[in-house]
């Protein structure tokens, strides 16, 4: 057997080593191009990167250049041919517009309906308790605490020009018995601000208080009214309530706001001494008519200046029983009203001209005025002053039938704190003279507690 030689065993191995090594080179080779291919992506994408950075520079400069400069004006806009409507187009154009118009009124009516339902009856009112102290005890007059007037105020609202108002009024005489009395009970309708027809039972407007104050004590400044105009219940010698109809309204003139009332009712007639509205119709056929004219100047805030005129045939009888008659009344006057930021004002004039009408009767002239001053001390705190007086003939049939028809004055001091915009409490002393009273000069101390609801 023949051994292998020298060339061949290193040819063998040579051989063998190739065979061993070839496949790690290979491998190498690949490693080193993936590596390249992957250093020239990155290469691209930074390229891409650092363009996209400039262009994003580029359009933050453009931006504010734009910026900088002045806006454009707007370009006209273009007009629009106008298009030829026919005659029949035109026609179901209408025919839409209407029936949408139609639907639109149906919606309001709807509404306004359901507005009205949901409303219900406003309910407003007032109270006050008090107590008095008289110095001498005259008829009538009595010391101790008091209930004063349980008012009820409603306002139904029946549509947008129908008005309605209620006024229901509970109170004690003074013998203790309770009074429960239609005040005010009104129907009417707004044609405008410058006129509104009323009928029903209203308070006769004359002068500024008795419209302006009506039966709410907490309303007015001091606790009681002037005397002569007090509630006919209460002593006074005007007719303050007429039945019938009443005309009001208020305009701008060129002098300022004018407002007036024209009334017409059944005339009142004297009951037992104590005037009487006549409700279920005039006992005599004659009935009350009159008039109250205001105007609130231009350039004078707060100040309102009126005259006011009514004239009626009252007859009846005393108290007493022992005398009757007949009386053709007319009154005629004036008044003022002011309020600033811190007084107010407040002055009434009547004169009273009355005829008896039996035969061979005479007119007499009487007048009663009254004036009360109002100062805001404080924060609520309100100090007034009130003097009135009364000159009545005693043989004027007018006065002579009315238990309270007689000559007076008065003088009244007090003060009023407002513990909120709806409650006041206020003190008053009074000094009365009144010349058929026998007692002299009657003094008198309230305190009055009043809210309003």
């Amino acid at each position: 057997m023949r051994m292998p030689t020298i060339a061949h065993a290193t040819g063998l191995g040579l051989a063998l080593a190739l065979g061993t090594t070839a496949p790690a080179i290979a491998a190498t080779a690949t490693t080193n191009k993936a590596a390249t291919a992957e250093a020239e992506r990155i290469k691209a994408l930074e390229a891409k990167l650092e363009q996209s950075l400039a262009l994003i520079q580029q359009l933050n400069q453009r931006v504010q250049e734009l910026e900088k400069r002045p806006a454009a004006p707007a370009p006209a806009p273009a007009v629009a041919a106008v298009p030829v409507v026919k005659p029949a187009e035109l026609a179901q154009t209408e025919q839409r517009l209407a029936e949408v118009e139609q639907g639109v009124r149906d919606l309001t009516s709807a509404s306004a309906n359901a507005r009205t339902a949901d409303t219900g009856v406003p309910f407003h009112g007032f109270l006050d308790v008090g107590y008095t102290h008289f110095n001498k005890q005259a008829d009538g007059q009595r010391t101790g605490a008091r209930l004063g007037t349980f008012d009820v105020y409603l306002t139904p609202q029946l549509g947008a020009n129908v008005r309605s108002l209620i006024e229901l009024a509970f109170e004690y005489d003074n013998d203790g018995s309770l009074g429960i009395d239609a005040e005010r009970l009104q129907i009417g309708y707004a044609f405008s601000d410058e006129l509104v027809l009323w009928g029903g039972r209203f308070h006769t407007p004359y002068g500024y208080w008795n419209t302006a104050f009506h039966h709410g004590a907490q309303l007015q400044t001091s606790i009681t009214r002037p005397r002569f105009i007090a509630f006919e219940d209460q002593g006074g010698i005007l007719p303050a309530h007429t039945v019938g109809v009443l005309a009001t309204g208020k305009t701008p003139t060129a002098l300022g706001r004018f407002s007036y009332d024209l009334y017409a009712g059944n005339g009142d007639r004297i009951v037992n001494g104590v005037l009487d509205y006549n409700a279920s119709g005039d006992d005599n056929s004659s009935p009350i008519y009159g008039t109250n004219l205001a105007l609130s100047p231009t350039g004078l805030p707060g100040l309102t200046l009126g005259v006011h005129a009514l004239q009626s045939k009252i007859g009846g009888n005393n108290a007493a029983g022992t005398l009757t008659g007949t009386a053709r009344s007319r009154v005629l006057g004036g008044y003022a009203y002011y309020e600033g930021d811190t007084f107010e004002v407040i002055g009434e004039y009547y004169r009273f001209t009355n005829r008896d009408l039996a035969p061979g009767g005479r007119s007499r002239s009487s007048q009663a005025a009254f004036v009360q001053l109002g100062y805001n001390l404080m924060d609520r705190w309100t100090a007034f002053a009130r003097y009135e007086k009364a000159s009545l003939k005693s043989d004027d049939i007018y006065f002579a039938l009315m238990t309270s028809g007689t000559s007076y004055h008065q003088t009244a001091f007090g003060l009023r704190y407002d513990v909120d915009t709806r409650a006041a409490l206020k003190f008053q002393y009074d000094a009365n003279k009144d010349v058929s009273n026998p007692l002299g000069t009657i003094n008198s101390l309230r305190v009055q507690y009043a809210v309003r609801f």
